[in-house]
């Protein structure tokens, strides 16, 4: 959910069930589109290591001074002769323009978030070229109003019932592809752009959807204050600690000797969900079951395929929790949430190795750290805050990182 330009727009997610051809088709776009990105960064690495550094830096006697270009941006990299469909026909043929666009638009920000930063000029790390496996998102950034069309499921229950109406979406030279429409769209809002992903479990679509009737809305001022705030703690271990009254409420007694992903100021605790832990013994067979089979066979995609459907289940699981939690949080009376501003990526890190005199690693302490690493990522701290960060916009209450809030009002 965001605002941008005085309109109000939603994500809503759905699953597609493309045909034998249509899903050729789109595996042909990610193929393709994986080898335009690649070119595209290639173009910018050439230009960032030879040409970045200003003349009067190099030793002209020894470096070679290669012709001077302009650096590659998005719209010299569109128009280029060498990026053009007689040149390049096979990467063009049959891929609708404007997704080609998009796909060049995304190395465009991933590369200027590496050399310049975002907003707050926060660097990135070195973007990396892309296999095909890992390419799986087509941007699709415009569609039709009436793209969405229903029909009457023919099909009959035992119960004398009919069951969901069947929906398609139609894609640019994709077709009429099938979707699951378990989730009506609001009334006023307008498709606008789509995201076509492809997962562990299929195929999904995500749109985009604009609705301009709805007037900006900014919420009054609020003032936190000892009566209106209440502080949250998130972590591994006991959170009796941090409780700052006695009288807990009866949630929090009946979880009292559990490990807490969350504890509130006022001795409500949040039993973690230990999604990870509980499947680490499964995934352990199946991964050794994998590793037995011969390489590149059909046995080890299929379990590397199931490997990777257990892993979107747990996924899945723990967003869901984290969802649960952040809305029981919300809907308490207080209206400003304080949270700690921890950084999750770096509690999670290996510890530096350590050498004697002679060169001789000694013991860090890292076999240790690995159990707390483990645990750490399966409870999703960044996750879970995130998520209290997006539900608390609806209600107008705040969120703050000790003293400064996360976002301006």
């Amino acid at each position: 959910m965001k605002r941008s330009k005085d309109t109000f727009k939603l994500n809503y997610q759905y699953r597609i069930v493309p045909d034998r051809q249509q899903t050729y088709r789109l595996n042909e776009w990610l193929y393709k589109l994986c080898r335009i990105h690649n070119l595209m960064l290639e173009e910018r690495f050439n230009w960032w290591e030879r040409l970045r550094s200003p003349v009067n830096a190099c030793p002209i006697f020894v470096t070679y001074l290669p012709e001077l270009k302009d650096q590659p941006t998005y719209y010299s990299q569109k128009r280029a002769t060498h990026w053009s469909r007689e040149s390049n026909k096979h990467l063009y043929e049959g891929v609708h323009s404007q997704v080609i666009q998009e796909a060049i638009k995304r190395v465009e920000d991933t590369f200027n978030r590496f050399i310049k930063g975002d907003l707050n000029g926060k660097r990135s790390g070195k973007p990396r070229f892309k296999s095909v496996r890992r390419y799986r998102t087509v941007s699709i950034p415009k569609l039709k109003a009436d793209c969405l069309s229903f029909t009457v499921n023919p099909h009959r229950r035992k119960n004398g019932g009919t069951g969901r109406d069947l929906a398609y979406i139609n894609l640019p030279k994709v077709g009429q592809v099938k979707l699951i429409y378990h989730r009506p769209i609001p009334k006023g809002f307008t498709i606008k752009a789509a995201l076509v992903s492809h997962k562990a479990d299929g195929w999904y679509i995500c749109l985009t959807l604009e609705d301009k009737s709805i007037p900006f809305f900014k919420p009054p001022e609020i003032e936190a204050t000892e009566e209106n705030s209440i502080g949250l703690d998130v972590g591994l271990g006991r959170g009796e600690a941090f409780a700052l009254t006695t009288c807990a409420t009866n949630r929090s007694l009946n979880s009292a000797n559990a490990s807490p992903l969350q504890t509130a100021s006022d001795g409500e605790i949040e039993p973690i969900q230990q999604h990870y832990r509980q499947s680490e013994a499964k995934l352990a067979r199946l991964a050794n079951r994998k590793d037995g089979k011969p390489h590149k066979s059909a046995s080890r995609r299929k379990l590397a395929k199931k490997i990777s459907k257990h892993h979107q289940k747990l996924q899945r699981k723990r967003k869901q929790f984290h969802y649960e939690s952040a809305t029981r949080l919300v809907s308490r009376d207080e209206k400003v949430f304080f949270v700690e501003d921890i950084k999750p990526g770096n509690l999670s890190r290996k510890n530096k190795p350590k050498q004697d005199k002679d060169g001789k690693y000694l013991p860090n302490g890292q076999s240790a750290k690995s159990g707390l690493n483990k645990s750490i990522n399966d409870a999703g701290w960044g996750q879970f805050l995130s998520i209290l960060n997006y539900k608390r916009r609806l209600p107008g209450k705040l969120v703050g990182r000790g003293e400064a809030f996360t976002e301006k009002r």
